[in-house]
């Protein structure tokens, strides 16, 4: 049987300029006994892997991110993709998606998009930069019933609020809200992983 694709790229973070970057890494804290983080991405695959075919691309200078290097690692990716495509974007890769397709052909057939706590503008502690996007998004207006959205009411990386802003854009797209799961940043997420499976 021929695997499902799945194009996932998880978030990281820009800033407006290098100091704004010094600044991040004067202020880092560096502990190398420190337990190391464990994100749903890292069980992902292995929780797919016997019918899913996942690309996961790892893309450049992910704490001084630019949408225009980003792009150009990103299209690297675009010849082994396959029409129907499943595209998971978690965070700020979201946001690059949302430029991306609002500005440029997609070089395959789109099953489902799926994004994640998704930022629809500057954040409480950073700025989306040169991922900004048009906000009328008239061109990824057209993949409006293939969108699905996560978003959960205590996240305090993307407030709520941004899905409000997406509803106003996208009022028939699929919204999936919860009360307690932050930035989807937790070791697990079952639920996810049940939906992608009913993508037929």
């Amino acid at each position: 049987m021929k695997k499902q694709q799945i194009l996932y790229i998880n978030g990281w973070d820009s800033r407006e300029n290098y100091k704004d970057f010094i600044d991040y890494l004067n202020k880092l804290e560096y502990d190398p006994y420190k337990e190391k983080f464990k994100f749903w991405r890292h069980t992902f695959v292995k929780d797919l892997w016997e019918n899913y075919s996942i690309i996961n691309p790892s893309m450049p200078n992910k704490n001084f991110a630019s949408y225009f290097e980003w792009k150009i690692m990103f299209e690297k990716t675009f010849q082994y993709l396959e029409d129907e495509i499943i595209l998971l974007w978690h965070s700020m890769w979201a946001t690059f998606l949302s430029k991306y397709i609002d500005e440029n052909d997609f070089p395959v057939k789109i099953k489902k998009i799926i994004l994640i706590a998704w930022a629809f503008k500057d954040i409480p502690w950073d700025v989306i930069w040169d991922f900004n996007f048009n906000k009328k998004l008239l061109n990824f207006k057209e993949y409006e019933h293939k969108i699905i959205f996560y978003h959960s009411l205590d996240d305090n990386i993307v407030p709520y609020s941004h899905i409000e802003d997406f509803r106003k854009v996208f009022p028939n797209s699929e919204y999936n809200i919860f009360e307690d799961r932050w930035h989807f940043i937790d070791e697990t997420f079952p639920e996810l992983i049940e939906r992608i499976k009913l993508i037929k």
